[in-house]
């Protein structure tokens, strides 16, 4: 069921990823009144932007992202927790325990579980978001008949990344991986076949300083961390593979992040606020997953139920 907003909840979710669904799902299931908010007209989180198959849930293998989510949304639309989509939050008061969103509408909370996720880190470079969709890629697996005979440029040099450059090169003219340090980060089952591909190459301690072009995408320039020369690389298309960053703006203030930005849990994924906790990838800079997003969604509905039961008389 979809709401509108004001009304007091047991627990206030907010963000729709497997984390998210997981908490609303559980809380349905111990019998508390939970909201689910996501910002974005539809739930799935970054499920929807997977496009390579899954084959490491436990029990369900999915053609891509929006494949596992189908699954997901089997169970989510029986379980009649209400929701708010299409709508962010502006501002949480965990003091009167409150959140406010875009719309207009507040909602109060027992207990908050905030399960914003993260996003694909950005260069920030000139260029980036100008040739976005007319030359940088989105997905290796999506795209790949657009860089039929072209020249690829890929930043990064983790698992994704090199993954993504073994990939692209079987049907690019050529590939090289842009790399800002001297030794990859990315694991040897990917690093030992790049020998393999003739037409991938790799250039290390070099940064990309502005993309180039008219209507697409023509070149990047790239410059040398050890000797600071720059020169004009020609490519017809990027993929950007730098990690990713935690949607934790807004809660900074008032739960404690680590230097990333990812938001600091105990063993039952309570912040230092009493009351608030977080899950999923939002709180989980090493092992970013789905299962173990939806194990910690689990993991907190759990402990809130524990803390709140009493008070319901369950």
């Amino acid at each position: 069921m979809v709401i509108q907003g004001g009304k007091l909840a047991d627990v206030v979710i907010i963000g729709g990823g497997p984390a998210g669904l997981s908490a609303a799902l559980w809380c349905r299931e111990l019998g508390l009144d939970a909201v689910l908010i996501e910002r974005e007209v539809e739930v799935g989180g970054q499920l929807r932007t997977i496009h390579n198959s899954i084959a490491n849930y436990p029990g369900r293998r999915a053609n891509n992202g929006r494949d596992m989510l189908s699954h997901f949304l089997e169970t989510v639309e029986s379980s009649g927790f209400d929701r708010i989509v299409y709508s962010g939050v502006t501002e949480i008061d965990t003091t009167a325990k409150l959140v406010a969103l875009a719309d207009g509408c507040e909602l109060k909370w027992k207990a908050l579980v905030i399960a914003s996720g993260v996003r694909r880190r950005q260069l920030g470079i000139p260029g980036e978001k100008e040739y976005q969709g007319k030359g940088i890629i989105e997905s290796g697996v999506r795209d790949r008949n657009l860089v039929i005979g072209k020249r690829v440029l890929i930043v990064g040099g983790g698992d994704a990344a090199i993954e993504n450059a073994l990939m692209l090169s079987e049907f690019a003219a050529g590939v090289k991986v842009v790399h800002r340090r001297l030794a990859l980060t990315a694991r040897s089952e990917f690093t030992s076949s790049m020998s393999q591909h003739q037409n991938l190459s790799l250039l290390t301690e070099t940064l990309a300083m502005r993309i180039l072009g008219d209507s697409a995408v023509t070149s990047v320039e790239l410059k040398s961390v050890s000797t600071g020369h720059t020169w004009i690389q020609p490519a017809e298309a990027i993929l950007i593979r730098i990690g990713v960053t935690p949607n934790s703006e807004l809660v900074r203030d008032v739960v404690d992040v680590d230097k990333a930005g990812y938001i600091k849990i105990n063993a039952v994924c309570e912040t230092n606020v009493a009351g608030v906790f977080a899950v999923g990838d939002v709180a989980n800079p090493l092992a970013p997953t789905i299962s173990s997003a939806t194990g910690t969604g689990a993991t907190a509905a759990k402990a809130i139920f524990h803390s709140l039961g009493a008070s319901k008389g369950l």
